[in-house]
């Protein structure tokens, strides 16, 4: 069954109207037929099964049979400073979706290379992992935003760095606080300090030196754990 993002589906409508990109996909590129059934999810836990009432390549409208609800999935927040290469963001938001990530913030620092982000594009990979990985939560994604300031919202976590010092080890970590990953200069020793002073945790992830998106993805995996 073909699965299709609905963002403003609700319980007890007794009918959706896909959007025109999904209309599209679903009569043009899947060539989907009156009476097929189709799977709704909202990115934020409702899942309905549907039947397609009117195969229309802009509005198709889809009839609701059943819906569930489903609980959230446990809190996982990396915030990272993006890459300068866009792709390597976008392989690892495709990988952390798939693995249950549940927040991405983008952080600015001394060393950030890339300032902006194109969140729009980054939404719909989000997306297309959602569907893909048949999760009912859509990743929030969040900045960019200075490091600072998110250090004053989320006063402790966790982060990695390459600067020698005290360092904890990767298992038993809390998936309820964030995980900080920095930019691939590294983050400056007055980052590290302010991090440490805030409350945050350095966390010894590797004796080699990893990219930023590797980093991240090893850090999505050791809050799973």
């Amino acid at each position: 069954m073909s699965t299709f993002y609905a963002p403003s589906l609700q319980r007890g409508q007794s009918h959706y109207q896909l959007s025109e990109e999904e209309s599209k996909h679903c009569v043009k590129v899947l060539r989907m037929q009156v009476g097929a059934p189709i799977e709704l999810i909202d990115g934020k836990g409702l899942q309905a099964f549907t039947i397609l009432e009117d195969a229309h390549p802009k509005r198709s409208i889809l009839r609701l049979e059943s819906s569930i609800f489903h609980d959230q999935t446990p809190a996982l927040h990396i915030a990272m400073a993006p890459t300068k290469n866009m792709d390597r963001i976008e392989w690892y938001l495709e990988k952390a979706t798939e693995m249950g990530l549940s927040k991405l913030t983008f952080l600015l620092c001394e060393h950030s290379e890339r300032k902006q982000v194109n969140m729009e594009r980054l939404e719909k990979i989000a997306i297309a992992a959602m569907k893909q990985s048949k999760r009912f939560y859509l990743p929030e994604l969040r900045g960019p935003i200075r490091l600072e300031d998110f250090l004053q919202q989320h006063p402790t976590g966790y982060f990695g760095h390459c600067e020698e010092g005290e360092k904890i080890g990767l298992s038993g970590l809390k998936n309820t606080l964030p995980f900080l990953i920095g930019p691939e200069g590294d983050f400056s020793t007055t980052e590290i300090n302010a991090a440490l002073q805030s409350g945050y945790q350095a966390v010894d992830m590797s004796a080699f030196r990893l990219r930023t998106e590797t980093a991240a993805l090893l850090a999505t995996t050791a809050l799973l754990s």
